[in-house]
């Protein structure tokens, strides 16, 4: 009986220790290195995703979401926290589709692209310095 109690302690401290660490992002040279989903975001969508994704020299975060309009898709270029490009595409469910260019300097598209970067976690990101 003691051994019995011995063993369920032991699996329980496994387990516990096991839910609380937090995961190791593994270092890349280039590739996927996290992938969030539904982010809470304005204008509201549905199903969202936001993938960070690193290349030589930047990363690049993509953000899908779906509208009820149709399905909006932003890519976010930098470097540590200089933004190098972003914008945007939206493709309507009649078919029709716009895209346009962010404006870098605009307090508001810094505003939205540090509150995006927020969401991936902090190994993830160093990568991209």
């Amino acid at each position: 009986m003691k051994f019995k109690a011995l063993i369920l302690t032991g699996l329980a401290g496994i387990a516990l220790s096991a839910c609380t660490s937090a995961p190791k992002i593994p270092q890349l040279e280039t590739g996927v290195l996290q992938e969030v989903q539904n982010l809470e975001v304005y204008p509201d969508t549905a199903n969202n995703k936001a993938k960070l994704t690193k290349f030589p020299g930047k990363c690049v975060i993509e953000f899908t979401g779906n509208m009820e309009a149709g399905k909006s898709i932003e890519q976010w270029a930098f470097k540590g926290l200089t933004l190098i490009s972003g914008g945007s595409a939206t493709f309507a469910k009649d078919g029709t589709s716009t895209a346009n260019n962010f404006d870098l300097n605009a307090p508001e598209v810094q505003k939205n692209f540090l509150a995006l970067r927020n969401h991936f976690h902090e190994d993830a990101l160093t990568q991209c310095n």
